[in-house]
């Protein structure tokens, strides 16, 4: 009986002990499959490399803005890496055993555990998709260009998304309430540019969000909002908003350009911002600090 209290107990700690290995990730930018402003196409692609000599664990456990988003998990061996993409992460099965496909323009923040020792990284996919697109052999894509199963009444188009874009280290979860968040390079001049705010809502509480807009020779403006608990709250186009139409138009002196903002809410959060460039879509991720 002694013995197997001791092994009981061991089991326990084990378990406690791998289980405490996990870091909870967030990758903010899972993209399946969107149309945009300027005929842009997003997607997103996930890759999760195991340098190690062991195999380790990752997992989705939770999502964020998406409305039908199910449990993604994986075990990556040793020195392998997985690639997948971002609608491959979102998508159900269907009864006949393939993805099923909504139609849906599906994104969010998927909030991941990875095992100590492996490295989550996402690349936002962009490109610009002008008519119907080009004729492949199979109606599939691969995670690095989306991975996507076509039916054609769901696009008017049939081509992978082969864009490519800034990449994400996906290393950190929600910033603490109160911390500020500094988003250092956001594009305004609408001519040129559109500028997107997201933030992603941790807990379930309502978060009062403070977001303090800064031109380089110091003009300022403020938005002040409120985001449902558990949400993905995107604003597009920032500088069309009434608040910062004063920072735009000051924007056409080069001294007022380079403008940063100072993100602050009440409960668990995370902000990133999308700098794009109306002309061919091309676009910088803009990282909280």
């Amino acid at each position: 009986m002694k013995n197997t209290r001791v092994l009981a107990l061991l089991l326990f700690l084990t378990l406690s002990a791998n289980a405490s290995l996990a870091t909870e990730v967030l990758i903010p930018n899972v993209v399946a499959f969107v149309r945009g402003a300027n005929d842009s196409f997003w997607g997103t692609e996930i890759r999760v490399i195991n340098p190690t000599t062991a195999p380790k664990s990752f997992r989705v456990v939770d999502w964020i803005g998406s409305p039908r988003a199910r449990r993604f998990s994986s075990v990556v061996g040793a020195g392998e890496t997985l690639v997948v993409g971002g609608w491959e992460l979102y998508a159900d099965w269907d009864a006949a055993g393939g993805f099923a496909v909504s139609g849906q323009a599906e994104y969010g923040a998927a909030v991941c555990e990875a095992e100590e020792g492996l490295i989550v990284l996402s690349r936002t996919l962009t490109s610009t998709v002008r008519g119907s697109g080009g004729i492949e052999f199979s109606p599939t894509c691969s995670g690095n260009s989306g991975g996507y199963w076509y039916e054609r009444d769901v696009y008017p188009f049939f081509t992978c998304n082969w864009g490519v874009g800034p990449m994400l280290y996906a290393d950190r979860s929600f910033f603490a309430p109160g911390r500020p968040q500094n988003l250092l390079m956001l594009n305004p001049r609408r001519n040129h540019y559109r500028t997107n705010l997201v933030i992603v809502n941790g807990d379930p509480q309502e978060a009062s969000v403070t977001v303090e807009v800064l031109a380089a020779a110091g003009k300022k403006a403020t938005l002040n909002l409120k985001v449902p608990g558990k949400t993905y709250y995107q604003l597009n186009d920032i500088y069309a908003l009434p608040e910062l139409e004063p920072l735009e138009t000051a924007s056409e002196d080069i001294r007022f350009f380079g403008q940063r903002a100072v993100v602050t809410c009440s409960t668990r959060c995370f902000a990133i911002a999308y700098a794009i460039a109306s002309d061919n879509n091309t676009v910088s991720i803009v990282e909280p600090r």
